[in-house]
């Protein structure tokens, strides 16, 4: 007989712990956003903030960055956040570019040129629209870009500058970000390195039971379903339990305690854990307890540890531990 699906059929589909379209708030997305803050305080030209895969900085840059940035500096922050893709023209990634910025005729622009012109001039309307002379560039995976697109970038950049216009340009990136500004010199992309890549920062991943503690409390309070409700994901998909006292941050000590044990053999990386793993563990214990399964068996040991296993936990820490060397090049985000 099959295992019944993980998720309830009374569960309204649309709920955010269903479809997986939720952020939870971390330290160190308070500490990324802390240090592009700072960045703009210098009015620096660039800076990459690193860390592994999985570690929760696309869900920091597309669910927080904006709205924090914003609150930290009293003003709304013109902001155009692109997921790269490689483009194997400069045309094709001037109207990527323009669709990130919410251009609406981007896809009506057929030339080069006309789309080079057109984000110029988008650039400058969004930092006269912000009351300012500057706009940041947020790159999301920006590992991949190649030597011809950042000497594009740069050509942006400087056309740019002689509109008076500062663009800002934040690279969120893996660990091989290392190998990038010494490539991009040899190959005559020294003037990318030397504008966006000097400044660096790690992301760091959930380094403590106490951080572990924090971010799933998340789901007991910093959360909500309907929006505005009030209503948060444990209490919502959980009432009973909820109305007996279960708190997913009461999981944090074993789940912790597990994801240490469960370290691959010899992992000399660092003691942080991915968000990857910790979602996915939450998000199973959440939803079997609103299936009907009893807290206490689900919250056992051996139902966590089956749980971390089975989410990757150690093939992903494997991949961290390979990177540790980069990682520990890096400095740190102090949250």
């Amino acid at each position: 007989m099959m295992d019944p699906p993980l998720v309830p059929p009374h569960l309204p589909k649309d709920h955010p712990l269903v479809t997986r379209d939720y952020s939870l708030f971390t330290p160190s997305i308070n500490a990324m956003v802390a240090g592009i803050g700072q960045w703009l305080d210098d009015q620096m030209d660039g800076g990459v903030v690193f860390g592994p895969s999985r570690f929760g900085k696309s869900s920091g840059v597309d669910n927080w960055l904006g709205s924090m940035l914003t609150e930290r500096c009293g003003q709304v922050i013109p902001l155009i956040i692109w997921s790269h893709s490689e483009c194997n023209s400069a045309g094709i990634m001037y109207g990527s570019l323009l669709h990130a910025a919410h251009y609406g005729l981007a896809g009506d622009v057929r030339t080069s040129l006309q789309r080079k012109h057109q984000l110029i001039e988008k650039v400058v309307h969004l930092a006269v629209e912000g009351g300012g002379r500057f706009v940041v560039l947020v790159i999301d995976e920006s590992q991949g870009m190649t030597a011809r697109e950042w000497l594009w970038l740069v050509e942006i950049h400087s056309l740019l500058e002689k509109e008076r216009i500062r663009l800002m340009v934040i690279s969120i990136a893996s660990v091989q970000i290392f190998d990038q500004p010494m490539a991009l010199a040899l190959t005559g992309g020294a003037h990318a390195a030397a504008r966006f890549m000097l400044s660096q920062c790690r992301f760091l991943g959930i380094s403590s039971e106490e951080e572990l503690e924090f971010v799933l409390s998340g789901y007991d309070s910093g959360t909500d379903w309907p929006r505005g409700s009030g209503i948060s994901f444990t209490k919502g998909v959980a009432p009973l339990a909820w109305e007996k006292g279960f708190r997913m941050a009461e999981c944090a000590a074993l789940i912790w305690e597990t994801m240490v044990k469960e370290l691959p053999s010899g992992y000399s990386g660092p003691m942080e854990f991915p968000m990857k793993t910790i979602s996915q563990v939450s998000r199973n214990l959440l939803l079997r307890i609103a299936s009907g399964a009893d807290p206490l068996s689900v919250i056992s040991h051996s139902s966590i540890r089956d749980v971390v296993i089975y989410c990757g936990h150690k093939q992903l820490m494997s991949i961290v531990g390979a990177a540790a060397p980069r990682l520990l090049r890096g400095k740190k985000i102090e949250s």
